[in-house]
């Protein structure tokens, strides 16, 4: 029989320590947050290899004194709480003693420091063996390398992803925590190459900063929010309700500063925008709140990624009414053409149809616009059109009632097989079946949502390890094998609804007719058709396809009354 004995406190340290360090992003989640709390202004990230050989953090922060430094790696040992009180008046990001000690417990780390109140000093813990104390150090603030993370830990170490997908990790924590901290200037970089750099700037630009990656979203696509509530205070960076994404990847929640997963608060954004989105559409949003500290607990997880909220329900509320008033409805945009002496200034005639007519304008969008759309489009007995020609080989020019329409043709028609797509029915084998190989990541989500593809018609076989088999899709659609395939070997996160949505709008995108692509009359006639009996004329990616230009406005451009 085995005996009950107590663990070698070497061995209980790193038991311990894999509750709050995973991976190379965990240890860069606990350094940010002492730079933070160090009053830094400007911090620095240094990844090696993925952070596995090397994470480094410079601050410029208050740094720490050389007789302090001692304790930084040991248990339980912190300059920000020394009473059960403070634990419930936290302000800072770290509070419990843990970060050090747990990432000094499976690598090896050096600390070099210097407070205005001592001398630099530099203090080397390897795998949990405290080093002597060396009297070197910067000239101001902190710098921490940790060296060789899970090297004594083998098994721990099998399960780190490639060294690129590590350095991605560490990317987003540091692109998440600073969006909370705008008057702090951040940089990182991947061995020798700076890869993200920003500037100290207003809260609004930090976010669009943090997005730049993604190109759809500028600061005239997005708005700012802001409330004030019972013991909190909402602040919130969102899209319009023109631009959305098919998952929640951009719906951000920060509670003091720390970004936390709260999904009430996820979805009361769902519920604030309604049915100014399509159904599995959801908005770029961040939301920062402040609330007493006495309010929220924040000593849940390790990793406080979790935080209980004594005015959930209140701050809920507060939120869905905050963008239900704020959020502007986005309507059809009306083109308005300028006055006529201006329409001809400097005019000369064009040779060919390669760019957009001066003088045209975009009228503000008018907040009644779906009540309108319903209206013009959605009456039992359709009026007739009239379908003018093609413009720039992209917009459908249509003469409907007292106004012209321009008609983006590929979102309309992206969006009218997107509809179609999301009906189903039945399946065909192909041919020839294609096999193609993935990523482990996406192998393991394949694997898991087999039966989910199955019952969308995706028919799928695992040939060999990493290598899958397509043998049949939905019957409706045509010579797009290649496009599901790329689609299959690209998704790695994501629940059902959200993956059905990325799924439609894929194949509804390659699909579509093309920017440039001619069109016939009969085809343009029937789309047109079915357009007009849209509810919502917007594509599967937020874009609004129609563009109204009224009699009026061409009357008053002309000088007629």
């Amino acid at each position: 029989m085995r005996r009950i004995r107590a663990l070698d406190p070497l061995v209980a340290q790193r038991i311990a320590a894999g509750e709050v360090i995973e991976r190379p992003a965990s240890v860069v989640r606990e350094l940010l947050d002492n730079s933070i709390d160090a009053g830094a202004s400007t911090i620095t990230v240094q990844v090696v290899e993925g952070g596995i050989e090397r994470i480094t953090v410079i601050d410029d922060g208050e740094g720490i004194p050389s007789e302090e430094l001692p304790l930084c790696c040991h248990s339980h040992t912190t300059s920000k709480v020394s009473s059960l009180d403070d634990l419930y008046n936290l302000s800072s990001l770290g509070f419990r003693g843990e970060a050090l000690y747990s990432i000094a417990a499976g690598a090896k780390v050096t600390i070099a420091s210097h407070h205005s109140s001592s001398t630099p000093a530099t203090l080397i813990v390897d795998n949990g063996i405290d080093g002597e104390l060396l009297p070197v150090g910067p000239d101001k603030g902190t710098r921490v390398d940790v060296e060789n993370l899970f090297a004594t830990l083998p098994a721990r170490r099998l399960f780190l992803k490639r060294p690129s997908s590590e350095a991605l990790m560490c990317r987003r924590v540091l692109i998440e925590k600073a969006r909370a901290f705008p008057e702090i200037a951040f940089r990182f970089y991947e061995g020798e190459e700076l890869k993200i750099d920003l500037p100290v700037t207003n809260h609004r630009q930090r976010v669009l900063d943090t997005l730049t990656n993604d190109k759809r979203v500028v600061a005239g696509e997005t708005i700012e929010m802001k409330d004030v509530g019972g013991n909190f205070s909402l602040y919130a960076v969102a899209s319009n309700g023109a631009y959305w994404r098919s998952d929640r990847s951009h719906i951000g929640i920060y509670v003091n500063n720390r970004p936390i997963d709260e999904y009430a608060l996820v979805q009361a954004v769902s519920y604030g925008y309604g049915e100014r989105l399509p159904g599995g559409a959801f908005p770029y949003f961040y939301l920062f709140v402040k609330v007493d500290p006495e309010l929220v607990d924040f000593n849940i997880h390790p990793a406080k990624r979790e935080a209980k909220l004594r005015n959930l329900a209140e701050i809920h509320q507060q939120v869905v009414a905050m963008i239900r008033s704020q959020l502007t409805t986005k309507e059809l945009p009306k083109v308005e053409v300028t006055h006529q002496g201006e329409f001809f200034k400097g005019y000369s005639p064009p040779s060919k149809y390669t760019s957009p007519p001066r003088g045209v304008n975009e009228e503000p969008r008018e907040s009644d616009w779906f009540e309108r759309a319903k209206e013009i489009f959605l009456d039992e007995e359709t009026p007739s059109f009239r379908y003018l020609g093609q413009l720039f080989s992209l917009f459908l020019i249509v003469e409907k009632d007292s106004s012209l329409y321009l008609i983006d043709q590929h979102a309309a028609h992206e969006r009218l097989l997107y509809d179609q797509v999301r009906q189903g029915g039945g399946v065909q084998n192909l041919m020839l079946p294609i096999v193609f190989e993935v990523e482990r990541s996406v192998d393991t989500f394949i694997q898991a949502n087999y039966e989910l593809y199955r019952e969308w018609g995706l028919s799928l076989e695992r040939k060999d390890e990493l290598l899958w088999e397509l043998t049949t899709i939905p019957a409706s659609w045509k010579s797009i094998e290649g496009i599901i395939v790329d689609f299959l070997s690209s998704q790695t996160t994501g629940d059902r609804s959200e993956l059905e949505k990325r799924l439609w709008a894929t194949v509804a995108c390659r699909a579509a007719v093309k920017d440039g692509d001619p069109i016939t009359r009969q085809a343009a006639e029937t789309l047109i058709e079915k357009v007009l009996q849209l509810e919502n004329p917007v594509c599967p990616h937020g874009r609004i396809f129609v563009v109204e230009i009224t009699k009026e406005s061409l009357w008053r451009a002309v000088g007629r009354t």
